[in-house]
């Protein structure tokens, strides 16, 4: 398990930057792009999570970022989607019908 701490510090020796900026604590907030949990319905049973657990247990991180070369460019802005519209809403497991991936949509300026 890697946590964005040590990820941004790796990041940062090696010269890049995110497209989110370079504050761990920030990052844990902001750059969430999974918000994934298993339901009864799916196989693998052993890993299902209750709805009214699934802020506590399900996989909500940063896991979706653009990493370049500070020296290169700079970030001027980024967005998250996991609705297919340009938005990203943090209360809903995904994917879902509308959108069927397990990570958002990343872009930024």
């Amino acid at each position: 398990y890697l946590d964005i701490t040590t990820f941004v510090g790796a990041v940062r020796k090696a010269g890049l930057s995110t497209c989110a900026g370079d504050d761990p604590e920030e990052l844990g907030r902001t750059a969430v792009t999974t918000f994934n949990c298993r339901t009864y319905l799916q196989t693998q049973l052993n890993k299902a999570v209750r709805s009214k657990e699934r802020y506590e247990k399900g996989d909500r991180n940063p896991k979706d970022l653009i990493l370049f070369h500070e020296t290169q460019y700079e970030a001027v802005a980024w967005l998250k989607d996991n609705t297919g519209q340009c938005t990203f809403n943090s209360d809903i497991p995904f994917p879902t019908l509308r959108f069927p991936s397990d990570h958002g949509i990343v872009a930024g300026l």
